[in-house]
């Protein structure tokens, strides 16, 4: 099985050497979202709805998870 990775660098964050890493997509995704969401909070903050749409969809992309076809809803 092939591990599962994503930086807070490859979405967008500088200046944070953060890394999910798993076996699982599901699992390393929901690693990254609560990081951003816990120790980025700030970020978010200056976020509107779409913008963070489009950082959740960075991570999904990142993982091999989306072909940018748009499975990710808008919220």
């Amino acid at each position: 099985m092939k591990m599962k990775m994503v930086k807070c660098s490859d979405v967008g964050i500088d200046n944070c050497a953060y890394i999910a890493i798993g076996n699982e997509l599901d699992e390393v995704e929901k690693n990254m979202l609560d990081h951003i969401e816990t120790e980025h909070e700030d970020i978010l903050a200056g976020l509107n709805d779409h913008e963070v749409h489009h950082l959740k969809h960075r991570v999904s992309t990142f993982l091999g998870r989306s072909c940018g076809c748009g499975h990710l809803e808008m919220p």
